[in-house]
């Protein structure tokens, strides 16, 4: 996987925190990605964007097409499809006990 100025490489060491000074075309790339303005990677006061648990569910097609088709939905739609999902969750955990 590439993306102008980001390989697979460079997208781990962001990750891990081995790269913690990326160059402005991997943090444009990276925003392209995730379909923000690069700014926001840039926010230290938000927590981390990228955790493993994070990571490994965007890898997953239909989470990355529930991702995209939910963040262009307005709030209340959002949090609607977020309590749906959550009551997804807890019947299977429910059924698990």
């Amino acid at each position: 996987m590439t993306l102008g100025d980001l390989s697979e490489e460079d997208v781990e060491r962001i990750r891990t925190g081995a790269l913690s000074d990326p160059t402005v075309g991997q943090v444009v790339a990276l925003a392209s990605v995730f379909g923000v303005e690069p700014s926001y990677l840039l926010d230290h006061e938000s927590p981390p964007l990228l955790d493993e648990e994070l990571v490994q569910a965007l890898r997953d097609e239909d989470v990355r097409a529930i991702t995209r088709e939910s963040s262009r939905l307005p709030d209340r739609e959002r949090q609607l499809v977020l309590g749906i999902v959550r009551q997804f969750r807890d019947q299977r955990v429910g059924l698990m006990e």
